[in-house]
C-alpha cells in the first residue's frame, strides 16, 4: 500500500507567538489561520495552498533547524522581504543543487530560505 502525504506541517517553537505571528504574516507574507489558547500559546500561519507552519511557545532551538519554501518567484519573494526591512542572511543566487534562492533569520532565529527552480524560470511580471 502507497502512503501519499496531504500537506506538510512544521512545528517551530517560539518565544513569542504574538511577535512570530506578526512577523510570519506582516514581513513575509504568510496568513493567520488560528490561534489557541487565552493568551495563546499555539498558532497556524500558512504560506500558500500546501504549507501550514504551526508556531508554538516553548523556548526555541534553532540550531541545526531550518525551513525550506519552493516558490513560483524567488526574486519577488526577496524584494518583498528587502522592502519589510527582512535582513537577509544569504543573498539570492543560483545554487548548483538547481534553485535560485534566498535565506533570511525569523525573531527566534530559525533559518527561513525560499527559491524557485532553475529549470522552471518564473514568468515575466505582467505589470513589469
Amino acid at each position: 500500500m502507497r502512503v501519499t502525504c496531504e500537506r506538510y506541517h512544521a512545528i517551530l517553537c517560539v518565544t513569542d507567538p504574538a511577535a512570530s505571528i506578526e512577523f510570519y504574516t506582516s514581513k513575509l507574507g504568510f496568513r493567520l489561520d488560528f490561534t489557541l489558547g487565552q493568551p495563546f500559546s499555539f498558532a497556524g500561519v500558512s504560506f500558500g495552498d500546501n504549507a501550514q507552519l504551526f508556531l508554538e511557545r516553548r523556548p526555541p532551538s534553532p540550531q541545526g533547524c531550518g525551513l525550506y519554501y519552493v516558490v513560483d518567484h524567488a526574486d519577488a519573494m526577496c524584494d518583498r522581504c528587502r522592502s519589510e526591512g527582512v535582513t537577509i542572511v544569504t543573498e539570492l543566487g543560483d545554487r548548483d543543487y538547481g534553485l535560485r534562492d534566498f535565506s533570511v533569520r525569523d525573531p527566534d532565529g530559525y533559518y527561513i530560505t525560499f527559491g524557485h527552480r532553475l529549470d522552471c524560470p518564473p514568468e515575466p511580471d505582467a505589470t513589469e
